[in-house]
Formats: structure tokens, C-alpha cells, sequence
């Protein structure tokens, strides 16, 4: 039991540690090219891994380097995706679309692949949190996002972000306890191969010209990588997958609560019901 809160305590770390970063991210992307961010972002993430598998060797199999290299792939075509979407549409539109498909394409993995079987506490605090994951990201239109954005031709690239995002999570799960952090280290290089090429093929650099850019984006990176880890280290002390997917997808409500305390933006009503729907799954899948 003691195992078991400790893993969702750590899930939620790592949603916390996501949500960090896409509140940098929001800068980041408005201050220089999104593939740029994204290719320096995967590059904090090396390092960080690296420096993770100093302390965390283990004794990774073929299999487990095999799943992390997949996980790269899938981490960075995800990333480019989800900016297509919003540079397509809205953010209103495509935020909450690709994170609800995210959390869901694992948990429907988890109860009809896996065969996991969730107490009924532990499924409602699931489908409250489903519903949180979209209430909490949810935009309304204004008047930086409404306008000429084509969200029906947003929403399906949205979508298909969020399913790469949720085979992602599913490949992060098939890592196996013991292999400590060497398929972490892998999955993030093939995200920066990823990542790079497709950004050096569409634009004139892989990196943001700017040094504070630079740096912003590697910032961005470190918290995003903690929350890779954290979810994996969740997932091998005995997390579920479809927990810990919800839980880590928590991370648009972090991302809120910061931008209300530091940007001054307006806490919505949608807004505010979703973090406390967020609240009330936790609180169910813990007691579950």
C-alpha cells in the first residue's frame, strides 16, 4: 500500500514537472520558431537523462532500448504535431482534443490489452479526471485566437498528436522495472534526431538564434525530461498505467494556476472546475 501512494505521489510530480514546462513553453514559442524550441528542448533532455543514468544504471535488455527508441520517435513526432495543430487553429480547440486522446488511447491499452481491472473508486476518479484534463485546458475564443483559424482543420492533426502522445506513454510502460535510466537516455536522443531533422528540413537552423531562447528552451526541456522520468519511476514502483496516465495529464491545470500567479491571466469558471475535478480524481484514485 505505502508503494502504492508513493507511486501516485510521484505521478503527480511529474504532471507537476509538465506543467512547469509548458509554462515556459508558452514563452518559448511565442519568442522564437517552435521546432527550434523543440530541438533544444531534446537536447536539456541528453543531458539530464545522461546524468540520470549515471545514478540510475540498471541492466537494461535489447527490449528495453528497443521501447526507448520507439518512445523517442513517437515523443518527437508528437511535440511537432501538437504545434502544427496550434499554428493551424486555436488553442481553445486543440489543447483539449490532443490531451484528453493522450490519457485515453493508454487507458483503453490498460483495460482491454493489458487486462487491468480498476476497483470502481479508482474508474470514477479516472473518468472525473479525464473530464478535468479538458475542462482545465479548455480557451474560450479572444482576441489573439478567434479570427481567421481553421479549427476543423486543426482538430484532426490535434487528435493525432494526442494519440502519438497516449502510444508514447504506452511504450514508456513496456520499459521493465530494473532497466534503470539508459532507455531514458535513448528515448531522448532519437527524440532530438526526431526533432532536429524535421526542424532543419523546414527552416534555416535547429536551434533558437537567440541565447536567451536557448536558454529558455533548455529550462523547458529539463522540466519536461523530469516528467518523462518521473512517470516511468511511477510506472516501476507499481502505478497502473491508466493511473498514472491520468494523473500525469494533470499538467494543463498546473500550467493555469501559474499563468494566473504570474501573468496575471483570469482563472475561468471551466478553468477553475476543472482543477477541482482534478482534485476530486486524485483524491478517489489514491483512496481506490
Amino acid at each position: 500500500m505505502l508503494s502504492d501512494r508513493m507511486a501516485i505521489f510521484i505521478a503527480v510530480l511529474s504532471t507537476i514537472s509538465i506543467g512547469v514546462g509548458e509554462f515556459f513553453a508558452s514563452d518559448a514559442t511565442k519568442r522564437a520558431r517552435s521546432h527550434e524550441v523543440t530541438s533544444m528542448m531534446f537536447v536539456a533532455g541528453v543531458l539530464l537523462t545522461g546524468a540520470v543514468a549515471l545514478v540510475w544504471p540498471g541492466n537494461p535488455t535489447s527490449r528495453d532500448l528497443a521501447f526507448g527508441a520507439l518512445a523517442g520517435i513517437a515523443n518527437g513526432l508528437g511535440v511537432l504535431l501538437l504545434y502544427a495543430a496550434y499554428s493551424r487553429g486555436s488553442l481553445r480547440s486543440a489543447a483539449p482534443s490532443a490531451a484528453v486522446v493522450m490519457t485515453g488511447v493508454p487507458v483503453l491499452w490498460a483495460v482491454l490489452v493489458s487486462g487491468e481491472n480498476p476497483s470502481l473508486v479508482v474508474s470514477v476518479g479516472i473518468a472525473i479526471g479525464l473530464v478535468a484534463i479538458a475542462l482545465s485546458s479548455y480557451q474560450p475564443a479572444d482576441a489573439e485566437d478567434a479570427g481567421d483559424d481553421d479549427d476543423r482543420g486543426a482538430l484532426p492533426i490535434a487528435i493525432v498528436a494526442g494519440a502519438v502522445f497516449g502510444v508514447l506513454l504506452i511504450l514508456l510502460g513496456e520499459i521493465g522495472e530494473g532497466s534503470g535510466g539508459t532507455p531514458l537516455v535513448v528515448q531522448r536522443s532519437v527524440g532530438f534526431v526526431v526533432a532536429a531533422s524535421l526542424t532543419r528540413a523546414t527552416g534555416p537552423r535547429v536551434f533558437p538564434e537567440n541565447p536567451q531562447d536557448r536558454l529558455l528552451s533548455f529550462v523547458v526541456g529539463l522540466f519536461a525530461t523530469g516528467a518523462i522520468v518521473l512517470f516511468v519511476v511511477a510506472l516501476q514502483l507499481g502505478a497502473s498505467l491508466s493511473i498514472a496516465s491520468v494523473l500525469s495529464s494533470q499538467y494543463a491545470g498546473v500550467a493555469v494556476l501559474l499563468r494566473v500567479a504570474f501573468k496575471g491571466q483570469r482563472l475561468l469558471p471551466t478553468q477553475a472546475a476543472g482543477l477541482l475535478a482534478a482534485s476530486v480524481a486524485v483524491a478517489l484514485i489514491t483512496l481506490g
